[in-house]
């Protein structure tokens, strides 16, 4: 059969770190929500109530003029810490990563630097810390962050509060690619937007790595329409970061040996085997293709599960990103059975088959297990360009569509 892999085993009796998961890829977002505490909120909203691995994948689609709605809403005042597990944000040339919420134009997206224009912004306040213990906030003008009480903040004003998360307008776009909210760039689709985002610079705090983010939301009086339901975390990319994987890495260049030459496809005895001037590791973990010199995102999709409750009544995963497909089948643990190298399953229950992202977003299990009983969940991303679903075999073969359907 394909290769599927094991998100987590999820039981009533068995206690798991939230995305818990073994990994042999990196890529440039979080990897684990470590703590989230909800703010109030006038009612709750869907991205309220969803599980917060939802901000573990890529940043969702969107338009200048419209935010994305894979979201954690945090609330009047809540906060969110995210751990990067598969990497390490580290200081490099520029920015080193993007805040990714879900602010739009109020108005019109600007045709020139000299057209007025407003967005609805809901700011966030920003830490970086390196052990998860010791934070550091990224600086910015509390004063100028008093005066946001309307639903859209005109540009006089967000230049002022740059320093914060929750400003510049996100859509579909490179996200690879720091924006200069000050320059107006015509060409790109949200003019002076660029590709959406907010982009911090570690030196800013003066650290040279991090491997934690803490967002706040500052409990602002805004709202549209009526009450605000506080900052709407999409998700964070990293800019500049190093791969934290384990395994035999001859070049050194921060990818295991086996991954080089089964996954990414370069040189396991050459750092940089593009011949771009950057490092393979560093590439693949700030989402870039370390066997090729496109400028275009690259990463091997992936599905984080997150679990919020040490009772679980509902689990959710992640967005895989645009063009991306997937399978998701479920067993019992206590029926998998090793014979001859190879693990008999049992039977498994098909969730879904060969699905877009579209519903990834509302994909999520009710089931629950007896007591003393475990589920597993196997999951078979496919990459844009590809082969619908189906992924490999275990002697790392592409699949063909026709011999891969979800068991």
């Amino acid at each position: 059969m394909g290769r599927f892999r094991l998100a987590v085993a999820v039981g009533l009796a068995l206690c798991l770190p939230p995305g818990a998961r073994a990994e042999a890829v990196t890529d440039c977002f979080p990897d684990r929500v470590v703590a989230l505490t909800l703010g109030a909120v006038s009612a709750p909203p869907a991205f309220n109530s969803w599980q917060p691995g939802i901000v573990l994948g890529p940043p969702g689609n969107a338009t200048p003029t419209t935010g994305s709605l894979t979201v954690l809403s945090l609330g009047h005042g809540g906060s969110i810490v995210i751990e990067f597990a598969d990497n390490e944000i580290v200081d490099g040339p520029g920015p080193d990563f993007i805040v990714f919420e879900n602010p739009f134009f109020c108005s019109a997206v600007p045709a020139s630097s000299a057209d007025p224009w407003s967005v609805f912004a809901e700011p966030g306040i920003v830490e970086a810390s390196e052990d998860g213990i010791v934070y550091h906030t990224f600086p910015y003008d509390a004063a100028a962050l008093a005066q946001l009480t309307t639903s859209c903040t005109d540009r006089s004003l967000l230049d002022r509060l740059r320093g914060l998360a929750g400003l510049t307008p996100s859509f579909t776009g490179d996200y690879t690619v720091a924006d200069d909210p000050a320059a107006f760039e015509p060409g790109a689709p949200g003019g002076v937007a660029g590709h959406g985002g907010d982009a911090f610079d570690l030196a800013a705090v003066g650290l040279a790595r991090a491997r934690f983010l803490r967002i706040t939301d500052p409990d602002l009086p805004i709202g549209f329409p009526g009450s605000s339901e506080g900052l709407d975390l999409d998700t964070i990319v990293a800019l500049n970061s190093w791969p934290l994987l384990p395994g035999p890495d001859a070049d050194g260049d921060g990818l295991p040996d086996d991954a080089e030459t089964w996954l990414y496809g370069t040189d396991p005895l050459d750092p940089d085997s593009d011949g771009n001037g950057v490092g393979d590791g560093a590439e693949a973990a700030g989402c870039h293709d370390p066997a090729g010199t496109g400028a275009a995102p690259f990463f091997y999709p992936g599905l984080d599960l997150e679990i919020a409750e040490a009772q679980p009544t509902l689990v959710r995963w992640n967005t895989l990103g645009p063009g991306v497909t997937y399978d998701l089948i479920r067993g019992d643990l206590n029926a998998m059975r090793a014979t001859g190298g190879l693990v008999d399953l049992g039977v498994v229950t098909c969730l879904e088959n060969n699905s877009t992202d579209l519903s990834n977003r509302n994909l999520a299990d009710a089931a629950l297990p007896l007591a003393g009983e475990a589920y597993f969940y196997l999951a078979r991303p496919n990459p844009p360009g590809s082969a619908p679903g189906y992924g490999a075999s275990s002697a790392h073969e592409p699949r063909q569509a026709a011999a891969g359907d979800c068991p």
